[in-house]
């Protein structure tokens, strides 16, 4: 089986630290992690390591951090035949702070305005799953329409115009709490189930011929199914650090979907690997094993 995940990549320097700094104060570091960061990219090297046969398509800068980058997907076998770089420009990076008193992470991002992708001719194999970020636009609309019997995944994190075209157009949309609050109107209660209920609706009125799933981090996944709305509660561990957990999520979802092409099997699945995938720091190191996603998966 084939992946083509078609999106942005940045660089992730994560900063460990016991508290949030405060303004104007001298602070001390514990630990640095550096990944190469970006959802389709994560979603990439994951299915790499599971044993799908995956391919980046995407564009990085020329700088000490593509060549991390890039070493990064070789170590993790992605294919890089679609892999761009811009000699003029920097890599787009993220500098994250994590504050290990409550696992919670502050992003501060860098982006570079890199040009979009130039080659975007995948005729010559068959692509059984394009994953999407919303990035990539053109590209992206490009493969739809030439893939067309090709499962389609669309993580759906920001609302603008190209995403929400998108939207409209894939097989999937897996998005964010806040893209779902946002799109739909309506603000979630977890006290309140009509909200829950509310707020797929809604998407699901806009988006009708689409399979949809509201990735809620610590309250698990939101997905229907034969027409019954369904909640699935986060897998309780000792969280350390949530960078990447979504984007697991989507490429454990697309590794469960290609095998069984069970919607409800995939969301368990996906839901059990992001769970797992927050102990560690750092989006790389965060990616469970396979076995052991799979040892959860039976005992659930």
């Amino acid at each position: 089986m084939k992946v083509l995940c078609i999106g942005h990549i940045a660089f992730d320097i994560t900063f460990e630290m016991n508290s949030f700094p405060s303004e104007n104060t001298r602070n001390e570091i514990l630990n640095v992690v550096e990944n190469g960061g970006g959802s389709t990219a994560n979603c990439a090297c994951l299915l790499s390591k599971w044993g799908i046969e995956s391919y980046i398509c995407g564009v990085v800068g020329y700088d000490s951090n593509s060549e991390k980058i890039k070493k990064e997907f070789n170590n993790f076998k992605v294919n890089l035949d679609f892999l761009e770089t811009d000699y003029e420009k920097g890599t787009s990076t993220s500098y994250i702070i994590l504050n290990n008193a409550n696992a919670t992470r502050t992003i501060l991002s860098k982006p570079s305005d890199l040009p979009p992708i130039k080659k975007s001719d995948y005729n010559k194999f068959t692509i059984d799953l394009i994953m999407l970020d919303g990035y990539e636009y053109n590209a992206a609309i490009k493969t739809l329409k030439t893939c067309t019997n090709s499962i389609s995944i669309l993580d759906a994190g920001r609302v603008n115009k190209e995403v929400l075209d998108l939207c409209s157009k894939v097989n999937f949309i897996i998005c964010s709490k806040e893209f779902a609050e946002e799109v739909s109107g309506v603000k979630i209660d977890y006290n309140n189930n009509s909200t829950v209920a509310s707020l797929y609706q809604n998407l699901k009125k806009r988006f009708m011929k689409q399979e949809i799933i509201v990735t809620l981090e610590n309250h698990g996944a939101l997905y229907a199914l034969d027409g019954h709305i369904k909640l699935i509660p986060a897998l309780q561990v000792d969280a350390k650090d949530t960078t990447g957990a979504g984007d697991i999520f989507h490429g454990a979802f697309a590794y469960q979907y290609l095998k069984t092409r069970n919607i409800e099997q995939s969301v368990k699945f996906a839901n059990i690997a992001a769970g797992l995938s927050v102990r560690n720091v750092g989006s790389k190191n965060s990616y469970p094993e396979l076995e052991e996603v799979n040892k959860y998966y039976e005992q659930a």
